[in-house]
């Protein structure tokens, strides 16, 4: 009800079209989030589905958008490329750029690489929001839990299935190849799966900190390498790809004499 009466009230106020807009950039993926909560599903399903429909709604938004029709992906590269002279203008601006003659390479090997790349980009991004909204309202149903009695506080956890790491070392052979088309389905494929076992190292990260009672200022540092340092990014999907042969989170129980 919510969300209708502010779609309604964003089309009476702006337009019909950005109503729309509202309702595919932010209620199609709370219904699902809500969804997935309230029918108790796994996380990795609540947050892909969430996703999908967030990647879907950008496309749909800027079909919605175009003064004639193109095709999706042309109205991607083109808002890429107009992302990419915002960034341009802003950095010259400020004094950001470099000499000509030594941006001028990075900067197409940065256009060419997000040309390439957005769509797996577009994705692990919905990804991250959808987790970061779990994450959220997880944390308030756990706070104000007398008030959500018939709402259970669900546990983040994210277990990937251990064929898929077939599709990482495929991903990484058919980037290897450097051939174009070959090339662009291996670097969406390792940015997508690459984020997917992100948040399985993420939760094997919070399970090991729970399960040893490491203090909260630890979790703060985490996040905040986790912001500014891309290693560890790179390092924390490491641990959730391996978490395929290790099983960290079993590895960390307790056993008894006879199962050690």
């Amino acid at each position: 009800m919510a969300l209708a009466v502010a779609g309604v009230a964003v089309a009476a106020g702006v337009g019909l079209e950005d109503g729309l807009i509202f309702l595919l950039q932010f209620g199609v993926p709370a219904v699902l989030l809500m969804e997935g909560i309230r029918r108790a599903m796994r996380t990795e399903f609540t947050v892909i589905a969430v996703a999908l429909a967030l990647s879907l709604g950008v496309v749909l938004i800027l079909i919605l958008t175009a003064e004639h029709w193109r095709q999706p992906l042309d109205l991607i590269r083109d808002r890429v490329q107009g992302v990419l002279a915002e960034m341009e203008t802003v950095s010259a601006r400020f004094g950001l750029a470099a000499e000509p003659g030594a941006e001028a390479v990075p900067l197409a090997k940065l256009r060419g690489f997000l040309m390439v790349a957005f769509p797996g980009l577009f994705f692990t991004t919905g990804l991250l929001i959808a987790s970061a909204n779990l994450v959220l309202i997880q944390g308030v149903l756990r706070r104000w839990a007398p008030h959500f009695e018939n709402v259970a506080a669900p546990v983040f956890t994210w277990t990937m299935p251990e064929p898929l790491v077939w599709a990482f070392i495929g991903s990484g052979l058919l980037y290897l190849t450097g051939l174009p088309w070959l090339y662009g389905v291996g670097i969406n494929g390792l940015i997508v799966l690459i984020g997917l076992y992100f948040l399985q190292g993420l939760s094997i990260a919070a399970f090991l900190f729970e399960r040893f009672r490491l203090p909260r200022f630890l979790a703060t540092l985490s996040v905040v390498l986790l912001v500014f340092q891309p290693f560890f990014t790179l390092l924390v999907a490491g641990l959730g790809l391996f978490d395929v042969w290790f099983a960290f989170r079993r590895l960390s129980l307790p056993k008894s004499p006879r199962q050690t």
